[in-house]
């Protein structure tokens, strides 16, 4: 651990869900609040994921849901955005409330300084990359910082194309926020201090689109960078714990302190029976190594013996002793905890989404 600069993040996705995977539908129909007419055309998609769909002439939309309960995004330019949880597959009526924002009311201000805060912005947003991931609409953030905190938001869904991963993102940005700590659970200190490190924070709905249709001869190209981000990603790590088997997944846990007997204690297991699990750090900090062969693929503890060569990731997690869910796929909707190194998931832009489901060897 860099006794100087860390960088830490939490990302507060607003995704209320518990399970996952399930093969549901949900349909529905979206009409002006005012007129009652239909809304065509209108995006509906839900948060986090890849499923998504247009709403037909007469305001009409059907899509497949991943996991219950879920978050429901429906959006259109002349209309203000409708998000809600969903608890059950009943059939919805969503109604439209007209957009009061006018484009032509934003001025900018202070360009030097609104430089300084896009290249903050970036630096923080985008790590891992960045010559290959591009906000398209960067004009739409807002910024907010003092000596203590920089703070970010979009008037507008933000539009980010990212060519590694092979997705367009549209994001809802509600807020993300830069601040900086004397330690990974220490006290806040000035941005600008020389010491401590950063911890991010970010809020908000998202929708990805794959880019393999407008990129065909990409797909083997997308699909291995999507298979390496997967692999030693914090996501993967979870997903080992909820199959009880990381060693054969290539992790090796530290516990600290080492009288602890167990590292994650399970809680209780979610309804429906499999499909979420709800566990406890027990131990204050976790020191995580990854093993990986020279393809990117994990290396299961029982053949190490037989290796000359094998590389190692090292990650800290600090718990807060607070329980959290574990789906089966490995994502969590509050995942209280902090992590620290490779399996920090600080990059947002470079992330996958919660349906991916990686490939078999």
């Amino acid at each position: 651990m860099n006794p100087t600069r860390f960088s830490v993040s939490l990302l507060l996705f607003c995704i209320l869900t518990t399970s996952v995977f399930a093969q549901q539908t949900i349909s529905g129909r979206i009409t002006d609040a005012e007129t009652q007419l239909p809304v065509p055309h209108a995006e509906v998609f839900i948060s986090g994921t890849t499923l998504g769909c247009i709403s037909d002439s007469a305001g009409y939309f059907k899509l497949k849901i991943p996991f219950l309960p879920c978050t429901l995004v429906a959006d259109h330019v002349a209309y203000e955005s409708y998000i809600s949880t969903l608890q059950n597959t009943n059939e919805l009526l969503i109604k439209l409330d007209q957009s009061n924002f006018d484009i032509h009311e934003v001025q900018v201000s202070g360009k030097n300084r609104r430089k300084r805060n896009l290249r903050f912005f970036y630096t923080h947003f985008i790590e891992d990359y960045s010559n290959k991931i591009e906000v398209k609409n960067d004009s739409a953030l807002i910024f907010d910082r003092d000596e203590m905190q920089f703070t970010a938001r979009s008037n507008e869904p933000l539009i980010i194309e990212n060519n590694y991963l092979g997705y367009r993102i549209k994001l809802f940005l509600e807020e993300f926020t830069v601040t900086s700590t004397d330690g990974p659970k220490g006290k806040e200190i000035a941005l600008n201090s020389p010491r401590g490190g950063f911890i991010t924070k970010l809020k908000g709905y998202h929708y990805y689109e794959t880019l393999e249709n407008e990129k065909p001869d990409r797909k083997s190209y997308f699909n291995n960078n999507r298979r390496i981000t997967y692999h030693g990603s914090y996501r993967h790590f979870l997903k080992s714990i909820y199959d009880n088997e990381p060693g054969k997944q290539g992790y090796k846990i530290f516990k600290y302190p080492k009288k602890i007997d167990a590292a994650f204690y399970q809680i209780e297991e979610k309804e429906p029976k499999n499909q979420a699990r709800q566990y406890i750090i027990l131990a204050d900090t976790l020191a995580i190594q990854y093993r990986f062969d020279d393809d990117e693929y994990p290396i299961p503890a029982e053949y190490l013996s037989d290796r000359d060569h094998y590389n190692v990731r090292k990650s800290f997690i600090y718990s807060t002793k607070q329980p959290f869910t574990i789906r089966s796929n490995g994502t969590s909707p509050d995942p209280n905890f902090i992590i620290e190194g490779r399996m920090d998931k600080k990059n947002f832009a470079n992330s996958l989404p919660d349906d991916y489901v990686p490939p078999k060897r």
